[in-house]
């Protein structure tokens, strides 16, 4: 990974040249924004399946556009990494996770692969529909 440095009038010259690099810098600032928004409400208002659905719905939509998601995709984090996340405990996510599968909203496929089978489900568990 390389990064630059700019001062600010050399910045905003750059994005007067490049008008739309600025329109991608601002899109990736209100994505930016809008997750850490997502992050504040999981941490603050949700339960621990609604986190964990969250976070899963999230997850499957990482690198996708704009609100497509992948059915299949690999965890970026341990189970404990994923508590912490979260603010829950490992055993809390572990029993989310079975009791997830076991109702079928998705399938383990192994310790870093998972598959969701009913995203109509997760996601409205993730919005705190049920």
């Amino acid at each position: 990974m390389r990064f630059c440095r700019f001062s600010r009038a050399r910045l905003r010259t750059l994005l007067d040249d490049f008008p739309l690099m600025e329109k991608r810098l601002l899109e990736v600032a209100a994505n930016e924004l809008v997750a850490t928004q997502e992050q504040m409400l999981l941490l603050g208002r949700k339960t621990a399946r609604e986190r964990l659905a969250s976070f899963l719905v999230m997850q499957s939509r990482q690198g996708m556009p704009s609100g497509q998601s992948r059915q299949r995709f690999r965890l970026p984090m341990t189970r404990s990494d994923i508590a912490d996340y979260l603010g829950l405990t490992i055993e809390t996510v572990s029993r989310t996770l079975t009791r997830l599968r076991a109702e079928g909203m998705i399938a383990i496929m192994s310790q870093s692969e998972l598959a969701i089978r009913d995203a109509v489900a997760l996601e409205g568990l993730a919005g705190g529909l049920r």
